[in-house]
């Protein structure tokens, strides 16, 4: 039961360390104090006078309890942190600021702003209320120690100890410009407590994503109160989906007040008037997302099934602004990144041998559309045969193949060099027709087949598809193999020759 009980805390403890992004560095704090002799104040208001503090190096040190014995002439130990109200009237009270420009005075206002803030925060009974109120004043010394303790208040509230950072966005989906380049998100807010500036970071997403500041210029540094974006080239964006991982951090100063405890028990705790700087390093992250889109158009005859090439097409928005145009190929043409909305397809111009389709393709982009396929349909006017060379490894097109067409009597057609767009055949009596490769293209070795398709009422459209192996250079074994048998012969005669020498010296 132990052992499952510390495998379950330390699991935790994992889950913290995970979750928690702060990591501080604290700056040595002294481990004792020693104190030296005090020096008496008069009463200034409402007749209370105490004794200053000091160490015996000359720090002037300040009380946490008014009842109890000065503390002088022993060692204090460190025995904790007192809170951020404290650790702000040490430093904006004396000896780091002066109210009055005199010495005693401003440790009296001090001191005094320490003891009050503890009986307003503590429940303690430091001063009377004589002090606090009416008693008298006649140096006009408690309104410097009125707004030291509200300002310590409100510094307490906002954390004056902590170092803090979040970001914040109010709409984590990225937006595509209004040229169709970039995808740019909302202005990300960052709000921090103790720092001057933060760094950005992208610690994951597309290639070429970039942080800016909102005038669009490349940054990675910002003040503290500066807002960021993130930009990122659409080409870039792979697939329908993308996220950017964005890292924010900061290194802040905190100043924190200690707590002594003199040997001697009947003496005042005390803390330090003068207090150093702590850093602190936080970070945050906030993560964007990408929704794009990708549509593939595709040239379809309508009699075989297969894409053809040679459309002109054009895509439009639902106000009929021309968004693309192009010429289709046999490998379908592919649009990426348009924003959500409805749009059309249309041809302006048939492939060769094709009747001009008057369909008009609507289609839709939304969140749960973002990947579609668009197939747009032509009937051939005329007998057409399409022609296509590739590689039968990768099914790319290939150029430099002679071919040649054929009819029924062994009478050649016509005889072409293949490019890498289809060649396409019109004009074509019906009949029954071979295809077949004359030389290869560089590099690869030449197709024995010999292709045959017929033309008829019924078959009014082929695509012929011709495939073409790479040559594989095979090493040359024929003159390493005549080494060897060379290599074999001479070690067999050595052999022999020392056979016979150990022989004939036996014989004598």
């Amino acid at each position: 039961m132990k052992k499952r009980f510390k495998k379950i805390l330390v699991a935790l403890l994992l889950a913290v360390v995970s979750f928690c992004t702060l990591t501080t560095t604290v700056n040595a704090v002294p481990q004792k104090i020693e104190l030296g002799n005090p020096e008496f104040i008069s009463g200034y208001i409402a007749g209370v006078g105490f004794d200053t503090k000091v160490s015996t190096s000359g720090e002037l040190m300040y009380c946490l309890n008014m009842h109890k014995y000065t503390a002088k002439n022993s060692t204090a130990y460190l025995v904790g942190e007192l809170d951020a109200g404290i650790a702000y009237i040490m430093l904006n009270g004396y000896p780091t600021k002066s109210f009055t420009g005199e010495r005693l005075k401003d440790y009296y206002i001090t001191q005094t702003a320490l003891w009050w803030y503890l009986d307003d925060t503590t429940g303690s009974s430091n001063l009377s209320t004589s002090f606090k109120t009416n008693g008298s004043d006649p140096y006009n010394l408690r309104p410097y120690i009125k707004k030291l303790v509200s300002d310590a208040k409100i510094a307490k509230a906002r954390g004056y100890q902590k170092t803090t950072i979040k970001a914040s966005v109010s709409d984590s989906t990225m937006s595509m410009t209004s040229d169709g380049k970039n995808y740019i998100s909302e202005e990300v807010k960052v709000s921090s407590t103790n720092i001057s500036d933060y760094k950005v970071t992208i610690t994951s997403g597309p290639q070429g994503a970039i942080i800016i500041d909102k005038n669009g210029k490349e940054k990675t540094t910002f003040s503290a109160n500066e807002t960021f974006k993130v930009k990122v080239p659409a080409s870039k964006i792979e697939g329908t989906k993308a996220t950017v991982k964005v890292k924010i951090s900061a290194t802040g100063k905190v100043y924190k007040a200690y707590e002594y405890q003199p040997e001697v028990q009947s003496q005042q705790n005390i803390t330090p008037s003068v207090i150093s700087p702590t850093e602190e390093k936080v970070e945050t992250s906030i993560d964007l997302s990408i929704s794009t889109s990708k549509i593939t158009i595709i040239k379809i005859d309508k009699a075989t099934g297969n894409a053809i090439a040679g459309a002109e097409l054009v895509l439009k928005d639902s106000k009929g602004n021309i968004i693309a145009s192009w010429t289709s190929t046999t490998a379908g043409h592919i649009i990426k990144n348009l924003p959500n909305g409805t749009y059309t397809v249309e041809e302006t111009k048939a492939p060769s041998g094709y009747e001009l389709s008057k369909e008009v393709v609507k289609f839709t982009i939304d969140d749960n559309h973002r990947e579609q396929q668009i197939k747009f349909y032509n009937e051939a006017k005329e007998r057409v045969v399409n022609i296509v060379k590739i590689d039968k490894s990768t099914g790319k097109p290939l150029a430099g193949a002679v071919i040649v067409v054929r009819d029924a009597d062994g009478k050649e057609v016509v005889r072409f060099t293949s490019t890498t767009d289809p060649y396409v055949l019109t004009g074509l009596k019906d009949g029954t027709y071979t295809v077949e490769e004359i030389s290869a293209p560089n590099g690869y070795q030449k197709s024995d087949e010999i292709y045959s398709f017929t033309l008829d009422a019924e078959h009014v459209s082929h695509q012929i598809t011709i495939e073409n192996a790479p040559i594989v250079d095979v090493p040359d074994t024929g003159a390493a193999s005549s080494i060897v048998l060379v290599i074999l012969g001479l070690v067999i005669i050595g052999g022999g020759i020392r056979f016979v020498q150990k022989n004939s010296k036996q014989r004598i």
